[in-house]
C-alpha cells in the first residue's frame, strides 16, 4: 500500500518552516505592538526572541543534539501562542534532524494546538501527525488527527487511506488464535469505508488507484467472513485478479460455510482451477477426491495432469487415485450413449443431469449443455445446481451470453448463489 516515504515526509516538512528567520529582540518588539494593531499575525514575544535565536543558528549549523537541549529554556519563556508556534516549529525541525518521529510529531502538535496555525496548513500539519501516529502504533491518534484532516478537506485519498490503515491495523492486535476477535472484525468493518473513499477519490481526480488498494480491501474484507465480502471481491478482483487473491475470495467463501455439499464445493473448486487459483497439493486433492466421489473419473485424470504440467504438484502426487480415475473412464464412456437415450425417455428430469455431468467432466460442452436444458426442461431436478453447471459448460464453450443468463437464473439465498456470482464476477473480469 502506498505510504510516504521517510524521505519525502522529510522534505515536506522542512518545506513547512523554509524562509523562517526569528527576528531581533527589538523587531519583534515592534511586530507585537503591530499585531495587535492587526497588521500581522505572528510575532514573538520580546523574552522568547534571544533562546529562539539560539535555537535557530544550531539549526542552522545542523547541530540538532544542541538546539534540542536548548528547547526546556526556550519553552520556559514562551508565553504567547505565536511563541509556542515557533517553537513547535524548532522542535519538529530538531525532530527532522534527528530522524525521530516522536519529535516530529511533537512539534506539530504543538504547533496545532497553538491555535495560530494558518488555516492553509492545518490540513497538511494533520495530515502529517496523523501519519507519525499511525508509525508509532498510536491508531487512536492518528485517527484524531487524520479526522481533522479530511474536515477541512486535506489529503484526499491519502487521508482515507491512512483512516483505513488506523483500523486495519488496531484489528490486527485483536487476534484469538490464528482469527480476528470480534472487536478486530468491527475495527476492519470500520476500516473499509475509507479504503473505497479513498480508490473513488482517485478515480474522481482522473487517477489510477494504486492496486495494492484494491488487493488489501480484499484481503481485509476476507478476514471478516462479514457482508462486506462480496462487495469487496466485485470491486477488487476485476483490477487484482490474481491467482492468490482468487484464492483467498474462494476460500473464505468455503471458509463462511462449512455445511457445503459435496456438490456445492465441486462447484467451486471448478471456478478455483478456471481461475487458476487451486495452487497446491492440498487443493488439487481435494477437487479429485470431490470429483471422484461424484462418480466423474475423467475430471480426476484431468485436473491430476494440470496440476502435474503446471508444477503445482509433482508427478507421483495423488497417484493412487489417477491409476484408479484413469481405469474407470474407458468403462464409464462406454455407458454414456445409453445413459443419453435413457435421460431422453425419463420422466424427470435427474437421468439427463446426472449424464451431462459426466459430459461436463469429459469436457465434452455441447453434450453437457443440451442435456443440462433438457434437465431443466424436464423438471424434478435442483434447478439451482442445474443451471450452474449449464452456466459453468457455457462459460468453458465460450458463450459468455448464456453462461451469464444461467447464472442469473441461481436464485437460492444459499452458498450456491455465492458460487454462481463469483462464476460471473470471473466471466466479467475476463472481458475487464
Amino acid at each position: 500500500m502506498r505510504r510516504l516515504s521517510s524521505t519525502a515526509l522529510s522534505i515536506a516538512l522542512v518545506a513547512m518552516s523554509a524562509g523562517f528567520v526569528m527576528p531581533s529582540a527589538a523587531t519583534a518588539a515592534k511586530k507585537e505592538k503591530a499585531a495587535e494593531a492587526g497588521a500581522v499575525k505572528l510575532a514573538p514575544s520580546k523574552q522568547f526572541v534571544p533562546g529562539a535565536q539560539e535555537i535557530q543558528k544550531l539549526l542552522a549549523a545542523s547541530d540538532f543534539a544542541g538546539a534540542k537541549a536548548k528547547l526546556p529554556e526556550a519553552e520556559a519563556k514562551a508565553t504567547k501562542p505565536d511563541d509556542h508556534y515557533f517553537l513547535g516549529n524548532f522542535i519538529l525541525n530538531i525532530g527532522i534532524g534527528l530522524k525521530d518521529e516522536a519529535l516530529q510529531r511533537s512539534g506539530l502538535e504543538k504547533m496545532l494546538s497553538s491555535g495560530v496555525t494558518p488555516a492553509t496548513e492545518v490540513g497538511k500539519f494533520e495530515l502529517v501527525a496523523g501519519q507519525l501516529a499511525l508509525n508509532a502504533k498510536d491508531y487512536a491518534g492518528a485517527r484524531d488527527h487524520l479526522a481533522k484532516a479530511a474536515a477541512v478537506n486535506y489529503g484526499g485519498a491519502n487521508t482515507e487511506i491512512y483512516l483505513a490503515e488506523s483500523y486495519f491495523g488496531e484489528a490486527t492486535a485483536n487476534v484469538s488464535g490464528s482469527q480476528l476477535t470480534p472487536a478486530g472484525k468491527a475495527l476492519v468493518q470500520q476500516g473499509l469505508p475509507h479504503l473505497r473513499k479513498a480508490i473513488e477519490a482517485e478515480q474522481a481526480s482522473g487517477k489510477t488507484p494504486d492496486a495494492s488498494w484494491y488487493s488489501r480491501g480484499l484481503k481485509m474484507a476476507a478476514l471478516t467472513g462479514g457482508a462486506s465480502q462480496a462487495e469487496w471481491y466485485k470491486l477488487a478482483l476485476p483490477h487484482v485478479g490474481t491467482s492468490e487473491n482468487w484464492r483467498i475470495a474462494l476460500r473464505s467463501i468455503q471458509d463462511a460455510n462449512h455445511n457445503m455439499t459435496r456438490d456445492e464445493t465441486l462447484d467451486l473448486l471448478r471456478l478455483m482451477a478456471s481461475s487458476k487459483s487451486l495452487g497446491n497439493a492440498y487443493s488439487y486433492n481435494e477437487y479429485a477426491e470431490s470429483a471422484w466421489k461424484a462418480g466423474l473419473p475423467g475430471e480426476v485424470k484431468s485436473v491430476i495432469e494440470s496440476g502435474r504440467s503446471s508444477g503445482e504438484i509433482s508427478q507421483s502426487e495423488l497417484s493412487e487415485l489417477y491409476r484408479l480415475a484413469s481405469d474407470a473412464i474407458a468403462k464409464d464412456k462406454a455407458s454414456l450413449p445409453s445413459s443419453e437415450k435413457s435421460a431422453s425417455a425419463a420422466a424427470t428430469g435427474r437421468p439427463a443431469a446426472s449424464t451431462a455431468n459426466a459430459f461436463l467432466s469429459y469436457g465434452d460442452y455441447a453434450k453437457a449443455i443440451e442435456l443440462y436444458r433438457l434437465a431443466l426442461q424436464k423438471g424434478g431436478v435442483d434447478a439451482n445446481e442445474v443451471n450452474t453447471r449449464l452456466g459453468i459448460a457455457l462459460a468453458r464453450s465460450g458463450n459468455k451470453a448464456g453462461a451469464l443468463e444461467a447464472f442469473g437464473k441461481v436464485n437460492s439465498t444459499g452458498v450456491r448463489k455465492e458460487i454462481a456470482d463469483m462464476w460471473v464476477l470471473w466471466l466479467n473480469s475476463q472481458a475487464a
